[in-house]
């Protein structure tokens, strides 16, 4: 049930005259009772951590409560049980519109237990042990902590150590509406969370936490800041990750597993990415005020058109099969003329109009969110028949022409203007089906008779004459759909059937000759409007 609104709890000091060790009745029990319930100043800092101070803040102010301090009772017993009370009181506090009725004992710590309407706890135990029990006796909330503490400090419930519930624990106890967690949808979508130690509901624009999966086990998202007194307690501010395990909607176990299980041992910080054991990758791009912009990338759900994906090939030697990829541009890449890699992380792309982009894709592991490019060509760039990287900064790019041009990108930041080529093909480079380059100055190319052939570009400092190419593939290449460089003399290609294939270059020399491929993605890949290389064996790709 939902703790919402004002509850009435009676605490009822219990002495143990022959306690061991003996309880020690301090002078004014009932005023340390009232203290430790309605203003507990911490000695250090003077804020109030009283129990009282800790429900109006972990609840938004939906929950409060209101307390009486009864008299003392004796029980002559050692281990006294949470309900020890209810044959003489329980009937009588319930008609009296008690709601709870709390034993506060004078033992050392680890009394704290619940029974239903009642619960138990000691002087010495911190407002954490004391929102616990009450927390249970008024809404059934179960524990989080059996089978290894997973929540650890992140959850109250899984700790008793005075922080703030998560999110999940929050929905509920009916602290946090369900409208405030966002249900993930599709593949790859971007999310700004509001830190949950925060006044909840979130401000517009945000999510109190992320939910991917609609049954169980489900995953949830939150971001978490030490934006409190209570929540000072945690051990490290971030984006957390945790799996839901449990149906039961107030968190008990069920089937001998943990009701939730945290995956960010520690809280993820900007830059930093997980990838769950059900293949969600979650990436913190960034801190908001009071939060975190974070995307989640579903990899169980299709991707869409105009997203930027990022395979790997993991083994780079044609016995792997390339798959899974991860979404690094949430949508809009289709739009581009020209999109090529340019080494370190940098792509280039190509608009409408005609400008040359620099992005950066600082992750380079699949997770990653990139955007926000700058200009660094002002025009014209629409025009080249061909444009691509070569060395570090080198692009080159056949015009209408068909000359083969070379341009530098000095700053390789995203501030420099890439202008002035010069000429290092004098003519007949746009016949070619393809062309791309191979690295160490080579380019391939893909004649209309359908050879593959081997040119050199033997100054790389745009000053040289590339031409007499040699012939290392002696036919069907024009057919291929795609057909990119991998590094260390691998060729990527995609025939007709959508198969992706391995070839390698081995003597990178132009005396080889480069045939019989591997098949190492088994369809699909001619649906690409742009696929190319990155990094040894990563490979991007926009889906048309």
């Amino acid at each position: 049930m939902p703790w919402i609104g004002r509850k009435k709890i009676a605490f009822i000091p219990l002495y143990r005259p022959n306690a061991h060790p003996p309880d020690l009745i301090p002078p004014d029990w009932p005023s340390a009772i009232q203290q430790r319930v309605f203003f507990d100043p911490d000695p250090r800092t003077g804020i109030d951590r009283s129990l009282r101070a800790y429900i109006v803040a972990a609840s938004s102010g939906r929950a409060d409560l209101d307390a009486a301090v009864l008299p003392m009772q004796t029980v002559d017993q050692q281990d006294v049980p949470p309900d020890i009370l209810e044959g003489a009181m329980g009937d009588q506090l319930r008609d009296e519109g008690f709601d709870a009725a709390a034993i506060v004992m004078l033992g050392g710590p680890g009394a704290g237990t619940t029974r239903g309407f009642w619960c138990r706890f000691v002087m010495l135990e911190q407002v954490g042990v004391w929102a616990m029990e009450t927390m249970h006796s008024l809404t059934g909330f179960g524990d989080l902590y059996p089978f290894g503490g997973n929540m650890g400090t992140y959850d109250e419930m899984a700790c008793a150590c005075g922080t703030h519930p998560s999110a999940y624990t929050k929905r509920a106890v009916q602290w946090l509406d369900a409208s405030a967690i966002t249900p993930h949808s599709g593949r790859a979508n971007a999310y700004s969370l509001h830190s949950i130690g925060l006044v909840q509901p979130p401000p517009s624009g945000r999510s109190s936490a992320v939910q991917i999966g609609a049954n169980v086990p489900y995953l949830m998202v939150e971001a978490r800041q030490k934006v409190d007194e209570f929540d000072a307690g945690i051990p490290g501010e971030g984006v957390i990750v945790y799996q839901v395990l449990t149906n039961d909607p107030l968190g008990h176990p069920q089937n001998g597993t943990p009701p939730v299980k945290l995956l960010t041992a520690t809280a993820l910080k900007p830059g930093q990415a997980i990838v769950s054991p059900t293949n969600v990758a979650v990436s913190v791009l960034g801190a908001l005020p009071g939060g975190f912009f974070v995307t989640i990338d579903d990899r169980n759900a299709p991707f869409s058109s105009g997203q930027l994906l990022f395979y790997r090939d993991n083994t780079r030697n044609g016995t792997g099969d390339v798959n899974t990829p991860g979404v690094i541009g949430l949508g809009g890449w289709t739009q581009f003329l020209r999109l090529f890699y340019g080494g370190d992380g940098i792509l280039y792309a190509v608009n409408p109009q005609g400008q040359l982009l620099f992005y950066r894709d600082n992750n380079r592991n699949g997770t990653g969110d990139v955007n926000t490019p700058s200009i660094i060509g002002q025009g014209g760039w629409q025009s080249m028949r061909f444009l691509f990287s070569g060395d570090p900064g080198v692009i080159y790019a056949v015009n209408q022409q068909g000359q083969l041009l070379f341009y530098r990108d000095n700053t390789r930041n995203g501030t420099g203007d890439v202008n002035t080529p010069s000429i290092i093909g004098q003519g007949g480079w746009q016949q070619f089906r393809h062309l791309f380059y191979g690295g160490d100055g080579i380019l391939y190319a893909v004649n209309q008779q359908g050879q593959l052939l081997f040119y050199r570009d033997n100054t790389r400092n745009g000053t040289g004459d590339v031409n007499t190419p040699s012939i290392i593939g002696q036919g069907g290449w024009q057919q291929f759909r795609h057909l990119f460089y991998g590094g260390d003399g691998i060729i990527y290609a995609v025939n007709q059937q959508g198969q992706l294939l391995f070839y390698r270059d081995n003597t990178r020399n132009g005396t080889g000759d480069v045939n019989t491929p591997s098949v190492i993605g088994q369809g699909g890949w001619q649906t690409m409007k742009f696929l190319f290389g990155g990094d040894p064996g990563v490979i991007y790709a926009v889906r048309a």
